[in-house]
Protein backbone atom coordinates (compact mmCIF):
# COMPACT_ATOMS: atom_id res chain seq x y z
CA UNK A 1 0.00 0.00 0.00
CA UNK A 2 1.04 3.60 -0.53
CA UNK A 3 0.77 4.58 3.10
CA UNK A 4 3.38 7.15 4.03
CA UNK A 5 4.15 9.01 7.25
CA UNK A 6 1.68 7.79 9.83
CA UNK A 7 -0.69 6.44 7.23
CA UNK A 8 -1.33 9.72 5.45
CA UNK A 9 -1.54 9.79 1.68
CA UNK A 10 0.89 12.42 0.54
CA UNK A 11 1.08 14.33 -2.72
CA UNK A 12 4.29 16.04 -3.71
CA UNK A 13 4.08 19.64 -4.77
CA UNK A 14 6.63 20.01 -7.53
CA UNK A 15 7.96 22.12 -10.35
CA UNK A 16 5.63 22.10 -13.34
CA UNK A 17 6.28 23.77 -16.63
CA UNK A 18 3.15 24.80 -18.49
CA UNK A 19 3.21 25.80 -22.14
CA UNK A 20 0.63 28.15 -23.60
CA UNK A 21 1.46 28.19 -27.28
CA UNK A 22 5.14 29.01 -27.86
CA UNK A 23 5.39 31.01 -24.64
CA UNK A 24 6.45 29.25 -21.44
CA UNK A 25 5.31 30.14 -17.94
CA UNK A 26 5.34 28.40 -14.58
CA UNK A 27 2.04 26.77 -13.75
CA UNK A 28 0.28 27.16 -10.43
CA UNK A 29 0.85 24.17 -8.21
CA UNK A 30 -1.26 21.86 -6.08
CA UNK A 31 -4.21 23.47 -4.31
CA UNK A 32 -4.08 22.41 -0.68
CA UNK A 33 -7.81 22.45 0.02
CA UNK A 34 -9.25 20.00 2.47
CA UNK A 35 -6.22 17.75 2.84
CA UNK A 36 -3.83 20.59 3.66
CA UNK A 37 -6.25 21.96 6.24
CA UNK A 38 -6.41 18.61 7.98
CA UNK A 39 -2.70 17.79 7.76
CA UNK A 40 -3.18 15.20 5.04
CA UNK A 41 -0.58 16.63 2.67
CA UNK A 42 3.14 17.20 2.90
CA UNK A 43 4.04 20.25 0.87
CA UNK A 44 7.53 20.64 2.30
CA UNK A 45 9.34 19.71 -0.91
CA UNK A 46 9.06 22.41 -3.56
CA UNK A 47 11.49 22.11 -6.45
CA UNK A 48 10.53 24.62 -9.12
CA UNK A 49 11.95 24.15 -12.59
CA UNK A 50 12.76 27.38 -14.38
CA UNK A 51 12.03 27.09 -18.10
CA UNK A 52 13.09 30.15 -20.02
CA UNK A 53 14.00 28.75 -23.45
CA UNK A 54 11.88 29.86 -26.41
CA UNK A 55 11.24 27.00 -28.85
CA UNK A 56 10.76 29.49 -31.69
CA UNK A 57 14.38 30.60 -31.38
CA UNK A 58 16.14 27.36 -32.30
CA UNK A 59 16.54 25.04 -35.25
CA UNK A 60 13.17 23.39 -34.56
CA UNK A 61 11.45 26.25 -36.40
CA UNK A 62 12.80 24.71 -39.61
CA UNK A 63 10.17 22.00 -39.21
CA UNK A 64 7.33 22.90 -41.54
CA UNK A 65 3.75 23.12 -40.24
CA UNK A 66 1.59 20.06 -40.76
CA UNK A 67 -2.02 19.51 -41.81
CA UNK A 68 -4.36 19.17 -38.84
CA UNK A 69 -7.27 17.99 -40.99
CA UNK A 70 -7.66 14.82 -38.89
CA UNK A 71 -8.75 16.95 -35.95
CA UNK A 72 -11.82 18.09 -37.92
CA UNK A 73 -13.29 14.58 -37.76
CA UNK A 74 -13.60 14.58 -33.98
CA UNK A 75 -17.26 14.63 -32.92
CA UNK A 76 -18.41 17.81 -31.19
CA UNK A 77 -20.20 15.97 -28.38
CA UNK A 78 -17.31 13.59 -27.61
CA UNK A 79 -13.70 13.98 -26.53
CA UNK A 80 -10.86 11.62 -27.38
CA UNK A 81 -8.19 10.87 -24.80
CA UNK A 82 -4.96 9.07 -25.67
CA UNK A 83 -1.84 7.73 -23.98
CA UNK A 84 1.41 7.80 -25.93
CA UNK A 85 4.87 6.60 -24.90
CA UNK A 86 7.06 8.58 -27.31
CA UNK A 87 10.17 6.48 -26.89
CA UNK A 88 13.18 8.60 -25.77
CA UNK A 89 11.43 11.87 -26.64
CA UNK A 90 14.45 14.12 -26.22
CA UNK A 91 16.50 16.74 -28.00
CA UNK A 92 17.46 14.50 -30.93
CA UNK A 93 13.97 13.23 -31.75
CA UNK A 94 12.35 16.63 -31.31
CA UNK A 95 14.85 18.15 -33.79
CA UNK A 96 14.00 15.63 -36.52
CA UNK A 97 11.54 17.27 -38.99
CA UNK A 98 10.16 13.98 -40.32
CA UNK A 99 9.51 12.48 -36.89
CA UNK A 100 8.06 15.66 -35.41
CA UNK A 101 5.60 16.04 -38.27
CA UNK A 102 4.35 12.50 -37.68
CA UNK A 103 4.14 12.99 -33.91
CA UNK A 104 2.26 16.27 -34.39
CA UNK A 105 -0.25 14.63 -36.74
CA UNK A 106 -0.83 11.86 -34.21
CA UNK A 107 -1.31 14.24 -31.28
CA UNK A 108 -3.66 16.40 -33.39
CA UNK A 109 -5.97 13.40 -33.77
CA UNK A 110 -6.93 13.65 -30.08
CA UNK A 111 -8.22 16.20 -27.60
CA UNK A 112 -5.88 15.22 -24.77
CA UNK A 113 -2.73 13.09 -24.80
CA UNK A 114 -0.85 11.75 -21.78
CA UNK A 115 2.81 11.37 -22.78
CA UNK A 116 5.49 9.22 -21.19
CA UNK A 117 9.27 9.10 -21.66
CA UNK A 118 10.05 12.77 -22.20
CA UNK A 119 13.84 12.84 -21.95
CA UNK A 120 14.95 16.45 -21.53
CA UNK A 121 15.26 18.28 -18.22
CA UNK A 122 14.42 21.53 -20.03
CA UNK A 123 11.11 20.11 -21.36
CA UNK A 124 12.19 21.31 -24.80
CA UNK A 125 10.67 18.38 -26.78
CA UNK A 126 7.18 19.21 -25.54
CA UNK A 127 7.70 22.94 -26.08
CA UNK A 128 8.73 22.23 -29.67
CA UNK A 129 5.72 19.99 -30.22
CA UNK A 130 3.29 22.62 -28.89
CA UNK A 131 4.97 25.26 -31.03
CA UNK A 132 4.70 23.10 -34.17
CA UNK A 133 1.03 22.35 -33.55
CA UNK A 134 0.21 26.01 -32.98
CA UNK A 135 2.16 27.15 -36.05
CA UNK A 136 0.06 24.60 -37.93
CA UNK A 137 -3.11 26.40 -36.91
CA UNK A 138 -3.91 24.57 -33.69
CA UNK A 139 -4.46 25.90 -30.20
CA UNK A 140 -2.52 23.57 -27.93
CA UNK A 141 -1.23 23.75 -24.39
CA UNK A 142 0.82 21.36 -22.27
CA UNK A 143 2.08 20.75 -18.78
CA UNK A 144 5.25 18.82 -17.96
CA UNK A 145 6.53 17.30 -14.72
CA UNK A 146 9.98 17.55 -13.25
CA UNK A 147 12.45 14.76 -14.16
CA UNK A 148 11.53 11.64 -12.18
CA UNK A 149 13.60 8.53 -11.45
CA UNK A 150 15.82 6.81 -8.91
CA UNK A 151 19.11 7.16 -10.78
CA UNK A 152 20.79 9.46 -13.25
CA UNK A 153 18.30 8.15 -15.82
CA UNK A 154 15.15 10.22 -15.40
CA UNK A 155 12.00 10.84 -17.40
CA UNK A 156 9.28 13.47 -17.44
CA UNK A 157 5.55 13.04 -17.84
CA UNK A 158 3.51 15.44 -19.94
CA UNK A 159 -0.07 16.23 -20.82
CA UNK A 160 -0.82 18.05 -24.07
CA UNK A 161 -4.32 19.14 -25.06
CA UNK A 162 -6.38 21.03 -27.63
CA UNK A 163 -7.29 24.15 -25.67
CA UNK A 164 -10.28 24.80 -27.92
CA UNK A 165 -11.87 21.58 -26.60
CA UNK A 166 -10.25 20.86 -23.22
CA UNK A 167 -9.13 22.97 -20.28
CA UNK A 168 -6.78 22.14 -17.42
CA UNK A 169 -8.37 22.63 -13.99
CA UNK A 170 -6.21 25.33 -12.34
CA UNK A 171 -3.71 24.09 -9.74
CA UNK A 172 -4.68 20.46 -10.32
CA UNK A 173 -1.33 18.96 -11.42
CA UNK A 174 0.90 17.07 -9.00
CA UNK A 175 3.06 13.99 -8.58
CA UNK A 176 2.24 11.26 -6.06
CA UNK A 177 4.74 11.32 -3.19
CA UNK A 178 6.36 7.93 -2.68
CA UNK A 179 8.61 8.33 0.34
CA UNK A 180 8.82 4.56 0.74
CA UNK A 181 10.27 4.32 -2.79
CA UNK A 182 7.76 1.73 -3.96
CA UNK A 183 7.86 2.92 -7.59
CA UNK A 184 10.73 3.74 -9.91
CA UNK A 185 8.75 6.64 -11.38
CA UNK A 186 5.87 7.90 -9.28
CA UNK A 187 2.86 8.93 -11.42
CA UNK A 188 1.81 12.42 -12.43
CA UNK A 189 -1.80 13.52 -11.94
CA UNK A 190 -3.87 16.33 -13.45
CA UNK A 191 -7.56 17.18 -13.85
CA UNK A 192 -9.34 18.47 -16.96
CA UNK A 193 -12.76 19.52 -18.21
CA UNK A 194 -14.34 19.44 -21.66
CA UNK A 195 -14.96 22.88 -23.18
CA UNK A 196 -18.60 22.46 -24.05
CA UNK A 197 -21.77 24.26 -23.04
CA UNK A 198 -24.05 22.62 -20.52
CA UNK A 199 -27.06 21.03 -22.17
CA UNK A 200 -30.32 19.60 -20.85
CA UNK A 201 -29.14 19.93 -17.27
CA UNK A 202 -25.84 18.16 -17.93
CA UNK A 203 -22.53 19.86 -17.19
CA UNK A 204 -19.19 19.44 -19.02
CA UNK A 205 -17.34 16.19 -18.34
CA UNK A 206 -14.65 16.74 -15.69
CA UNK A 207 -12.10 14.04 -14.91
CA UNK A 208 -8.73 13.27 -13.34
CA UNK A 209 -5.94 11.36 -15.12
CA UNK A 210 -3.11 9.43 -13.51
CA UNK A 211 -0.18 9.23 -15.96
CA UNK A 212 2.10 6.27 -15.19
CA UNK A 213 5.18 4.56 -16.61
CA UNK A 214 6.24 1.46 -14.70
CA UNK A 215 9.66 -0.15 -14.65
CA UNK A 216 9.65 -3.40 -16.68
CA UNK A 217 11.83 -5.12 -14.07
CA UNK A 218 9.39 -4.24 -11.31
CA UNK A 219 6.22 -5.58 -12.90
CA UNK A 220 7.52 -9.01 -13.89
CA UNK A 221 6.30 -12.13 -12.03
CA UNK A 222 9.80 -12.41 -10.57
CA UNK A 223 9.73 -8.94 -9.01
CA UNK A 224 9.87 -8.94 -5.21
CA UNK A 225 7.78 -5.76 -5.02
CA UNK A 226 5.44 -5.48 -8.00
CA UNK A 227 4.50 -1.94 -9.00
CA UNK A 228 1.06 -3.21 -10.07
CA UNK A 229 0.44 -3.81 -6.38
CA UNK A 230 1.26 -0.18 -5.67
CA UNK A 231 -0.76 1.41 -8.47
CA UNK A 232 -4.00 0.06 -7.03
CA UNK A 233 -3.38 2.15 -3.92
CA UNK A 234 -2.40 5.14 -6.03
CA UNK A 235 -5.70 4.87 -7.93
CA UNK A 236 -7.77 4.59 -4.75
CA UNK A 237 -5.92 7.34 -2.86
CA UNK A 238 -5.98 9.78 -5.76
CA UNK A 239 -9.71 9.24 -6.15
CA UNK A 240 -10.22 9.80 -2.42
CA UNK A 241 -8.20 13.00 -2.56
CA UNK A 242 -9.91 14.32 -5.68
CA UNK A 243 -13.35 13.57 -4.29
CA UNK A 244 -12.53 15.26 -0.97
CA UNK A 245 -11.05 18.38 -2.60
CA UNK A 246 -13.06 18.78 -5.82
CA UNK A 247 -15.94 16.33 -5.59
CA UNK A 248 -14.39 14.41 -8.51
CA UNK A 249 -14.89 10.66 -8.87
CA UNK A 250 -14.08 10.10 -12.56
CA UNK A 251 -10.47 8.89 -12.51
CA UNK A 252 -8.54 7.38 -15.43
CA UNK A 253 -5.21 5.61 -15.02
CA UNK A 254 -3.29 5.62 -18.28
CA UNK A 255 0.19 4.91 -19.55
CA UNK A 256 2.86 2.38 -20.29
CA UNK A 257 2.36 -0.27 -17.61
CA UNK A 258 4.59 -2.90 -19.28
CA UNK A 259 2.01 -5.66 -18.67
CA UNK A 260 -1.03 -7.11 -20.38
CA UNK A 261 -4.40 -7.42 -18.64
CA UNK A 262 -3.34 -10.64 -16.95
CA UNK A 263 -0.41 -8.86 -15.33
CA UNK A 264 -2.35 -6.00 -13.72
CA UNK A 265 -2.13 -7.67 -10.31
CA UNK A 266 -3.90 -5.87 -7.47
CA UNK A 267 -4.63 -2.91 -9.76
CA UNK A 268 -6.76 -5.23 -11.88
CA UNK A 269 -8.64 -6.40 -8.79
CA UNK A 270 -10.17 -3.00 -7.96
CA UNK A 271 -13.95 -3.49 -8.25
CA UNK A 272 -15.14 -2.18 -11.61
CA UNK A 273 -11.66 -1.56 -13.02
CA UNK A 274 -11.56 -2.03 -16.78
CA UNK A 275 -8.78 -1.78 -19.36
CA UNK A 276 -10.56 -0.18 -22.31
CA UNK A 277 -8.32 -1.65 -25.03
CA UNK A 278 -7.81 -4.91 -23.14
CA UNK A 279 -5.12 -7.11 -24.63
CA UNK A 280 -5.01 -5.35 -28.00
CA UNK A 281 -1.30 -5.26 -28.95
CA UNK A 282 0.24 -1.85 -28.28
CA UNK A 283 3.89 -2.29 -29.16
CA UNK A 284 4.90 -1.06 -32.61
CA UNK A 285 5.55 -4.60 -33.84
CA UNK A 286 1.97 -5.54 -32.92
CA UNK A 287 3.00 -8.49 -30.76
CA UNK A 288 2.60 -7.41 -27.11
CA UNK A 289 0.34 -5.36 -24.85
CA UNK A 290 1.96 -2.73 -22.64
CA UNK A 291 -0.23 0.40 -22.72
CA UNK A 292 -3.63 0.91 -21.11
CA UNK A 293 -6.47 3.32 -20.40
CA UNK A 294 -8.11 2.11 -17.19
CA UNK A 295 -11.45 3.30 -15.81
CA UNK A 296 -13.83 2.23 -13.08
CA UNK A 297 -16.81 1.32 -15.25
CA UNK A 298 -19.10 1.48 -12.21
CA UNK A 299 -18.37 5.21 -11.98
CA UNK A 300 -17.21 6.55 -15.35
CA UNK A 301 -20.30 6.13 -17.50
CA UNK A 302 -18.99 8.73 -19.97
CA UNK A 303 -16.95 6.13 -21.91
CA UNK A 304 -18.74 5.84 -25.25
CA UNK A 305 -17.57 2.33 -26.12
CA UNK A 306 -15.31 3.59 -28.92
CA UNK A 307 -11.54 3.11 -28.67
CA UNK A 308 -8.54 2.33 -30.81
CA UNK A 309 -4.83 1.70 -31.12
CA UNK A 310 -2.91 3.74 -33.71
CA UNK A 311 -1.07 1.65 -36.29
CA UNK A 312 1.66 3.83 -37.78
CA UNK A 313 1.93 1.84 -40.99
CA UNK A 314 -1.79 1.52 -41.67
CA UNK A 315 -3.02 4.85 -40.32
CA UNK A 316 -0.16 7.12 -41.38
CA UNK A 317 1.41 5.25 -44.27
CA UNK A 318 4.78 4.76 -42.61
CA UNK A 319 7.25 2.03 -43.46
CA UNK A 320 8.22 -0.39 -40.65
CA UNK A 321 11.52 1.45 -40.34
CA UNK A 322 9.81 4.84 -40.05
CA UNK A 323 7.33 3.46 -37.51
CA UNK A 324 10.16 2.12 -35.35
CA UNK A 325 11.79 5.56 -35.33
CA UNK A 326 8.62 7.20 -34.00
CA UNK A 327 8.37 4.87 -30.99
CA UNK A 328 8.35 1.26 -29.89
CA UNK A 329 4.81 1.90 -28.57
CA UNK A 330 1.54 2.66 -30.33
CA UNK A 331 -0.83 5.29 -28.92
CA UNK A 332 -4.01 3.96 -27.29
CA UNK A 333 -7.13 6.13 -27.30
CA UNK A 334 -10.72 6.14 -26.06
CA UNK A 335 -13.75 8.33 -26.64
CA UNK A 336 -15.85 9.89 -23.87
CA UNK A 337 -18.98 12.00 -23.72
CA UNK A 338 -18.18 15.72 -23.49
CA UNK A 339 -21.02 16.00 -20.96
CA UNK A 340 -21.32 14.32 -17.60
CA UNK A 341 -23.46 11.18 -17.44
CA UNK A 342 -25.18 9.91 -14.32
CA UNK A 343 -22.89 7.34 -12.69
CA UNK A 344 -25.89 5.08 -12.21
CA UNK A 345 -26.65 5.01 -15.93
CA UNK A 346 -25.54 1.87 -17.78
CA UNK A 347 -21.95 2.01 -19.04
CA UNK A 348 -21.19 1.22 -22.68
CA UNK A 349 -20.66 -2.49 -23.20
CA UNK A 350 -19.49 -4.65 -26.05
CA UNK A 351 -17.10 -2.00 -27.36
CA UNK A 352 -15.56 -2.55 -30.77
CA UNK A 353 -12.06 -1.41 -31.59
CA UNK A 354 -11.95 1.38 -34.15
CA UNK A 355 -8.74 1.04 -36.14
Amino acid sequence: MVVLRSGRFLLRQFGLTTFFGPAITLAGLLAVGYFAATGGLDLSDLDVISATADPTADAATAIQPVSLDRAASRPADRIRIATFNIQAFGEKKSSDPELMQVIARIVASFDLVAIQEVRSPRSMPVARLVDLLNRSGGRYEATVSEPIGRSTYTEQYAFIWDASRIRLIPDSAYVVNDDADRMHREPMVASFEARVSAAQGRVPFRFTIINAHTSPEEVSPRAIANEMNVLDDVFVRVREYEYATRGEDDVLLVGDLNVDVGGLGELGQIPGIHSIAGNTPTNTLGTKTYDHILIDRNVTAEFSGVFGVVDYERDFGLSPEQAARVSDHRPVWAEFSALEIDAFAPVAAGAATIR
